[in-house]
């Protein structure tokens, strides 16, 4: 096999085009703690087409990286109750076999982790990391899989890939390390890519880099995508749906267009409100949402959220809202008894007045 190979035409797959990729329904994801059951993930339910890129936002604790690996099968059984379904091309991942996850892992779900100095082995070159996989998966032999360990390198932007497959991961700085991760995730041309914060501790160079490289080698493909991060700014080019998670929950999800044009969910509306902007002068302060995530092994009664807002009312404390359909637009879910809505003239009202 010639230099020139990628993993692409390795790997050739029919496409069925009938029915989602990913259906998870009711999903419940548990941890067992010393101090009692902690629910991560609390009745998510969500579709993903082929080729498509849902974005899952939300701060730290809020679920969504529990989600994604739940998704993937990678929780540790042992300390980790599941209930509801995932199906992925109609194979179950709640309480599949070890066996066919293994079938899977690479081969047609992959993913890229958010510190590549951890998810990579320090004591071990790039060539064995990226080759694993291909010698598992295909019939490659040792140097069919090192050129197109070198190809992949290439196609994510290494330079000098011949010589850097020899290099261990200590040997290459941030931004080249986590092009590293995605050749490794792209190795075996997955169906879906996880990317879990795939950008933090890069500059934003780097990030802009890393975030256009997926974003490319995804058309090339045409994988789908859930890209999990807390930045709304990240999610807001790069997506064609939106799921917002607070405490477990899925509370507000509609594509990326409708979701900034219409916000319902005062959350949505805090996290983007905290999101640093280009045009804001020099030493402007941050906007924080005040306030503490909710302690999910003692959840609140009602809205998780409605310690923390502005437009809480005695409903929102001692009734938790259902998730619902907007009226204009059924694509749109919200979870919210006091929704935001959008005038003609584009100011955001509430049900206590207009902001």
């Amino acid at each position: 096999m010639s230099n020139d190979t990628t993993a692409t035409d390795a790997f050739p797959q029919a496409e069925d085009l009938s029915g989602p990729l990913l259906t998870v329904k009711d999903l419940r994801t548990t941890f067992s703690t010393p101090r009692g059951d902690l629910t991560a993930v609390d009745g998510v339910s969500l579709e993903l087409g082929r080729g498509e890129t849902l974005g899952i936002v939300g701060e730290s604790g809020s679920g969504k990286t529990v989600l994604s690996r739940s998704i993937m099968g990678l929780l540790p059984r042992s300390k980790t109750t599941q209930s509801g379904s995932i199906l992925f091309e109609g194979t179950e991942i709640v309480d599949a076999p070890d066996a066919t996850l293994r079938d899977i892992w690479g081969a047609k779900i992959a993913m890229v982790f958010q510190d590549p100095m951890t998810s990579l082995n320090p004591v071990v070159r790039i060539e064995r990391q990226i080759t694993e996989s291909l010698r598992l998966h295909t019939t490659m032999d040792k140097a069919e899989a090192k050129a197109t360990a070198i190809s992949l390198l290439g196609q994510v932007g290494i330079p000098s890939p011949a010589e850097r497959v020899r290099a261990y991961p200590f040997q290459l700085s941030g931004g080249m390390r986590q092009r590293v991760t995605i050749a490794i995730a792209l190795a075996c041309s997955p169906r879906l890519l996880l990317a879990d914060e795939p950008t933090t501790g890069l500059d934003v160079t780097v990030q802009a880099q890393i975030l256009d490289l997926l974003s490319s080698l995804q058309a090339e493909r045409h994988m789908a995508v859930i890209l999990v991060t807390h930045d709304l700014g990240v999610v807001a080019t790069r997506t064609d749906r939106i799921a917002v998670m607070y405490a477990g929950h899925i509370v507000e999800m509609a594509s990326t267009r409708r979701l900034f044009a219409s916000m319902a969910m005062p959350y949505t509306q805090a996290l983007l409100k905290s999101t640093p902007r280009i045009s804001d002068p020099s030493h402007t302060r941050l906007t924080a949402i005040d306030g503490r995530p909710p302690d999910l092994i003692n959840p609140p009664t009602g809205c998780a959220f409605a310690p923390r807002c502005d437009y809480a009312t005695e409903q929102c404390r001692i009734e938790a809202p259902p998730l619902r359909t907007a009226p204009e637009d059924p694509t749109h879910l919200f979870a919210c008894w006091n929704p935001l809505q959008t005038g003609h003239a584009g100011t955001v009202t509430t049900a206590k007045g207009e902001l």
